[in-house]
């Protein structure tokens, strides 16, 4: 049994640059149970060079990709039944688990859709002793009969606690010299939570594991991070401390464990004030960079995406940070509605706290949420790869090449910082 798990790509406007590159998480995890199992397989990544291995034919391939990517994943997946007609296709991912009714087309045989690697394992040991009964749980299945054939449609799976897997390394450590953030290297991935505790309106993570968060095993996540031989360690929870105890937890687990490493993470905006007195203790235990989504820079425009932050605390929040030596990712929010006093008040607001690192990005409805379903009718296209955060999907308020102007005119800010500098510099 031969297995091909590819990472199927799209080219976007940040493929031109590629400030962040990093290794393909997902698949890891599947390859830790592969491994497990006895099974022979191969990541195929093009971002990384990492290609079909010649004159070798799988029995199966997983893909996965992005929701900019739905459309490759289904050509990818209509090529390989081509070339191999025997090949059993299975879909998964995150995309797919909240899109599973885009994926059931009859070049795919499984559209997986559980948070559960033993679900993935159980998938695989039936298809390994060809067995036909389907699995009712986490798994669409194309069931062939007579007639031709019909989906057998799984239930929905929720997972209560992390399972104990840990992502195989091995392809980390082939790439180790091309993954960064920014001008940050050799940055391996963690994760440990599942999903999001709040209800923003715009997020799909909180649709995850249907709408289900398991919060993060400190202790197991310390114990990997001593385990990777890694420069940085992005931890790419949504979330990563919802509670004071959550990170009175992991500042007690590291100082007990001696462990030296350096942590980019997410946190919210309002936790980092509530819990300021932490925040000298977090950096000493390897917190060097916090990404944190403030949206928007007026209190209005917060609560139309129920964020429940406070967005007069921002200028505090930077100077916090700032003042314990913690860098700063600042995500921001651009409406279709904007025109020149909007983008005009944002530049203000970066310029005034002295923000040297940003992300904007325009409002987009992402497909599996609620307010994709409600915007549907207002979409002005369809095409899965404008759904990058960096098209316009709905009709905005002046022209669109003049929102443009601004929008991308916004970021010339970014050539003042020294660390896009030093980026560039390395690139």
């Amino acid at each position: 049994m031969i297995v091909f798990l590819e990472k199927v790509r799209v080219k976007t406007i940040f493929s031109v640059f590629e400030p962040v590159k990093v290794e393909p998480l997902e698949l890891c995890y599947i390859k830790t149970v592969l491994n497990n199992m006895n099974v022979e397989n191969y990541l195929i990544d093009i971002l990384f060079g990492l290609k079909q291995p010649k004159s070798i034919e799988p029995d199966i391939v997983v893909l996965t990709g992005y929701n900019v990517s739905e459309k490759e994943i289904i050509k990818s997946a209509r090529q390989y039944k081509i070339k191999y007609p025997r090949v059993r296709i299975i879909v998964g991912g995150v995309h797919i688990q909240g899109n599973r009714n885009d994926f059931r087309v009859r070049d795919v045989d499984y559209v997986f859709h559980s948070q559960s690697l033993n679900t993935f394992k159980l998938l695989i040991e039936k298809i390994l002793r060809n067995n036909k009964e389907v699995l009712s749980t986490g798994v669409d299945s194309y069931v062939e009969n007579s007639s031709g054939g019909y989906w057998y449609i799984g239930d929905d799976e929720i997972i209560y606690q992390n399972e104990e897997v840990v992502a195989d390394r091995n392809i980390f450590y082939q790439i180790s010299n091309k993954v960064r953030y920014l001008e940050k290297r050799k940055v391996a991935l963690i994760k440990s939570g599942v999903g999001c505790l709040y209800n923003c309106s715009y997020c799909y993570c909180k649709e995850v594991n249907s709408n289900h968060y398991i919060n993060a095993n400190y202790k197991r996540m310390a114990e990997e991070m001593k385990s990777i031989d890694a420069n940085y360690f992005w931890i790419v929870d949504d979330v990563l401390f919802s509670t004071r105890s959550d990170a009175l937890e992991m500042i007690d687990i590291i100082k007990k464990g001696n462990l030296k490493i350096k942590i980019i993470a997410y946190l919210r905006a309002d936790f980092i004030l509530k819990e300021r007195d932490l925040l000298k203790d977090l950096r000493e235990v390897g917190l060097v960079e916090v990404i944190v989504g403030f949206e928007a820079t007026n209190n209005d425009e917060l609560k139309a995406y129920e964020k429940t932050t406070n967005a007069l605390d921002y200028p505090e929040i930077i100077r916090i940070l700032r003042e314990n030596n913690i860098d700063l990712t600042a995500l921001f929010m651009v409406q279709p509605d904007y025109g020149i006093k909007e983008f005009k008040n944002l530049r203000k607001f970066i310029k005034n706290n002295s923000i040297d690192v940003f992300s904007i990005s325009i409002f987009t409805p992402i497909k599996g949420t609620k307010i994709y379903e409600q915007s549907k009718p207002n979409l002005t296209t369809q095409d899965p790869r404008k759904f990058d955060f960096m098209h316009l999907v709905l009709k905005s308020k002046i022209p669109k090449w003049k929102f443009y102007i601004l929008f991308y005119g916004t970021h010339i800010s970014l050539l003042k910082s020294m660390r896009i500098w030093r980026y560039i510099a390395r690139r």
